[in-house]
């Protein structure tokens, strides 16, 4: 960056406005450096509201050299700390595949997605997103996950020894709710259950009928406004002779001990 500065001062003389609008749009790129240097792409730098925008940049260092020469001093710096940055990825077959792989070798999305050689975790989710067969994939891909972390719980407990007991215990816990989220059918709470098409033919079973049960309960008032049941009394009733019924029980004609017996005949 100190070569760049230098071929500023030793270019060819120019007006005064000119070389004040040339020092702004020097001070400009040399604040984008500072944040490409730290780390930020050049897509984010310019996003500040400070910054120039990126295609007013890409203008200014086609022009001028030596801004250009400054914003790739500023790229080698970031890449010597954070090494360089990851291509952007195009939907790929086999790189999806591989991800995949990683994921059903009992590693986290997150995990795999950190190295350098796989897409970022952002276009991984893209893909799931805008792929529906993808995102089928990536969820058989999470149930075999299951079965890899199982085979790992079992594989701690095995070597745990009275030292590591209480360690082993909280990673088998960790790894047990773990796999209950990712294959709750198989190891979670709820019910085992065959697939879909897991039945003789191929045909797919038939979904169980659900029988729902419910009783409507009546009640009246008596002469001195207790409420009481009717339900068993007026069973088999129509609106109409329920209606006489509990003006009856209203107006005494009918007593609580009538009521009762009733109520007692048609119990089931």
């Amino acid at each position: 960056m100190a070569d760049a500065e230098a071929a500023v001062a030793g270019r060819v003389r120019r007006r005064p406005y000119e070389m004040r609008d040339y020092l702004q749009m020097t001070a400009a790129v040399q604040a984008v450096c500072r944040r490409v240097a730290a780390g930020v792409t050049l897509t984010e730098a310019c996003r500040c509201p400070t910054a120039p925008q990126r295609s007013t940049l890409i203008s200014w260092l086609a022009h001028y050299p030596e801004l250009a020469a400054m914003v790739e001093d500023a790229r080698a710096a970031s890449d010597a700390v954070f090494g360089p940055r990851r291509p952007y990825h195009y939907w790929d077959p086999e790189v999806a595949a591989e991800v995949l792989r990683r994921i059903e070798d009992g590693r986290g999305l997150t995990e795999v997605c950190a190295e350098r050689d796989v897409p970022s975790y952002s276009t991984v989710m893209r893909w799931i997103n805008e792929r529906p067969d993808y995102l089928e994939a990536y969820m058989l891909a999470r149930a075999t996950q299951a079965d890899r972390l199982f085979d790992l719980a079992w594989r701690i407990a095995l070597e745990a020894d009275e030292g590591t007991t209480k360690t082993a215990r909280l990673k088998i816990q960790t790894l047990k709710w773990r796999c209950a989220k990712l294959a709750p059918r198989r190891y979670g709470t709820i019910k085992a259950q065959p697939p879909e098409d897991d039945v003789e033919g191929g045909a797919p079973a038939a979904p169980a009928k659900t029988v729902v049960s419910f009783e409507v309960r009546h009640f009246a008032a008596s002469p001195d406004n207790q409420v009481v049941e009717t339900t068993r009394a007026v069973r088999g009733m129509s609106p109409e002779e329920n209606t006489a019924f509990r003006r009856a029980i209203r107006e005494g004609r009918i007593s609580l001990e009538e009521l009762a017996r009733r109520n007692a005949a048609a119990a089931p």
